[in-house]
């Protein structure tokens, strides 16, 4: 059956459009194929935490170094204050605020030791939530890439399938028709046709001359719409 010139540039405009929709979706999935916003948030607080649980541990040392070091040091005063040795009542006094001021910074610094032992005991806990919730987005977002990967394949197919198809039909098509089509494509966004639909264009609503319609019937002519300029293609 011998295909009229608007109906070979409708059946290419279908090829194109198909094309076009294809090669904007694996723009979509060569974006979707990276890593996710919620996979590098989760990412970025499993990653704080660590950092943070590593200086409150070496904080924690650091307190219980010095803390020891009061000990020896408290322990020192001590028995040189009870040993007997001491007779001087000065020194005795001296000594004995010597104890009373380190016992007061051991005090001290026993209070940080525990704030900090506590906040190490919270942190380790956030720590770990952090890395089972990262651990399950990492694999939802690995099934996620897997499926993607599949369609990006499947979608790539068709785009040379498509490709293929499009030349084919180009060639069967004058090119002065192509020449309009071409340029009816970029200025309506590939929407060239315009299908009549009970007597009006498909694709503005608008109903065309008598004229036009006459010609439409009889002629195998390309024949635009007067109001949105699309080639009209009567397929009833």
């Amino acid at each position: 059956m011998h295909m009229r010139r608007a109906e070979r540039l409708f059946e290419l405009q279908k090829v194109d459009l198909a094309l076009n929709a294809a090669r904007q979706r694996v723009r979509e999935i060569d974006a979707l194929l990276t890593e996710s916003e919620a996979l590098r948030s989760v990412r970025k607080s499993d990653r704080e935490l660590h950092d943070r649980l590593t200086q409150l541990q070496a904080r924690s040392k650091d307190l219980e170094l010095q803390s020891t070091t009061l000990d020896n040091k408290i322990k020192s005063v001590d028995d040189r204050l009870y040993s007997g040795a001491v007779k001087n009542p000065k020194e005795l006094s001296d000594l004995q605020m010597d104890a009373a001021s380190l016992r007061r910074q051991k005090s001290t610094l026993d209070d940080k030791l525990l704030e900090v032992i506590l906040d190490v005991e919270q942190t380790e806990q956030d720590y770990q939530a952090a890395h089972v919730e990262l651990a399950r987005v990492e694999e939802d977002w690995r099934n996620g890439q897997s499926a993607l990967a599949d369609e990006h394949a499947g979608l790539t197919a068709q785009i040379a399938a498509f490709e293929t198809e499009r030349t084919s039909r180009r060639e069967n098509i004058a090119s002065s028709d192509l020449i309009v089509y071409d340029q009816l494509s970029k200025k309506k966004h590939g929407q060239v046709m315009g299908l009549l639909k009970e007597g009006v264009c498909g694709a503005c609503g608008v109903q065309p001359s008598v004229n036009k319609l006459t010609h439409l019937q009889r002629d195998d002519e390309l024949i635009a719409c007067g109001n949105c300029e699309r080639i009209l293609l009567d397929q009833s």
